[in-house]
């Protein structure tokens, strides 16, 4: 990120036990940045999330800090 302002797509929940979770994505966690691109909407993260099949790269925003996150998919997700 160049700049300092994160519009991003907020996290609303995450299922206990998914892969999300377990990653250690949390509710209310601001999604940035997925599998590189940068996420201001919905669309944008389900573009970004179908470029790749094995794993999901998250950076978010959680309160002051930014935090990445690689999360395993299972196969066939």
């Amino acid at each position: 990120m160049t700049d300092t302002t994160f519009q991003g797509l907020p996290v609303k929940s995450c299922v206990p036990g998914s892969p999300a979770e377990r990653a250690g994505v949390k509710m209310g966690d601001v999604v940035v940045l997925a599998n590189g691109q940068r996420i201001e909407s919905m669309a944008q993260y389900v573009a970004a999330r179908g470029l790749r099949t094995d794993q999901l790269e998250l950076t978010v925003l959680r309160g002051p800090r930014m935090l990445d996150f690689r999360i395993v998919l299972p196969s066939g997700v």
